[in-house]
């Protein structure tokens, strides 16, 4: 029975001990971290100039931060660093466990002063701010329409720096990606339920979509739909019309488009088809 005791209050001060250097890590000094409107890190963003001006030459780009540790009565600098994006292969024996590992550095990262103005550049640094008496707010990036976007997309990976104003938040909520681009991109927000309503995505319908609605497309768009399911019922009628009248269409099936597929240069691709009965 003493034993028993003795356990317990090894554990409560155990416990005690770990909450005591939870406070300590994150009252020493303000920390920043990225949203995330979910428990697992913030997915990746994407931004294309298609959607704007054809004149447009530089965009920003807003990426939400907040602040543990209360507010201050002055501006804080949020800084950032452009980091390696890395993919790594497994390979298997037959029981399943892991034999070797591959890491490979991912293509196609942005370079500063080409697809975005540096993080250090005195013209921006007004923008990589909390404003005085916020713990939420967001921070500014500023992308750059160079020409090669057209074909290539880039990725730009974020990560929060330390500087004097904030240390870091969660681990997990250190890092996201930019998607840059200038063409049509799959919106970051496309996830499960869009799926569920509009079903595989593909540059085809998401072409399509733009026409019926008139409008872009992009992020903001497809969030709205997964949140509002009459909205996103409504669409999908107008999308399954104006699919039908495209594949029905005797220019369009004497011109070898129709039936619109996936990928319109394979005709073995997937057709585009929206899901019915829901």
């Amino acid at each position: 029975m003493k034993k028993t005791i003795y356990m317990a209050l090894l554990f409560a001060l155990a416990l005690t001990s770990c909450k005591e250097d939870e406070r300590l890590i994150f009252n020493d000094k303000a920390r920043v971290e990225l949203v995330s409107e979910d428990k697992n890190a913030p997915a990746d963003y994407s931004y294309s100039f298609v959607w704007g001006s054809d004149t447009r030459v530089r965009d920003t780009v807003f990426i939400p931060v907040r602040v543990i540790g209360g507010t201050a009565n002055k501006d804080r600098q949020v800084m950032f660093e452009q980091v390696t994006e890395y993919k790594i292969t497994y390979t298997y024996d037959k029981l399943g466990k892991v034999q070797d590992s591959t890491v490979t550095e991912l293509p196609n990262k942005a370079v500063a002063g080409v697809h975005y103005v540096a993080f250090t550049d005195a013209d921006i640094q007004p923008l990589m701010v909390v404003k005085a008496g916020r713990i939420r707010d967001n921070i500014g990036i500023v992308v750059l329409r160079d020409a090669s976007l057209k074909t290539d997309k880039v990725r730009l990976r974020l990560r929060l720096k330390e500087n004097a104003d904030f240390g870091f938040g969660e681990r997990r909520l250190l890092e996201r990606t930019v998607i840059i681009s200038d063409k049509i991109e799959q919106p970051s927000t496309w996830n499960y339920t869009t799926k569920y309503y509009l079903g595989n995505y593909s540059i085809s319908k998401h072409k399509l979509m733009v026409q019926v609605v008139g409008d872009k497309v992009d992020d903001a768009w497809v969030k709205k739909i997964n949140g509002e399911k009459s909205v996103a019922i409504y669409w999908r009628g107008k999308f399954i019309e104006a699919l039908e009248a495209f594949n029905n269409d005797p220019a369009n099936q004497a011109s070898g488009a129709a039936p619109l597929r996936e990928d319109p240069t394979d005709k073995n691709s997937p057709l585009v088809t929206f899901p019915t009965g829901i």
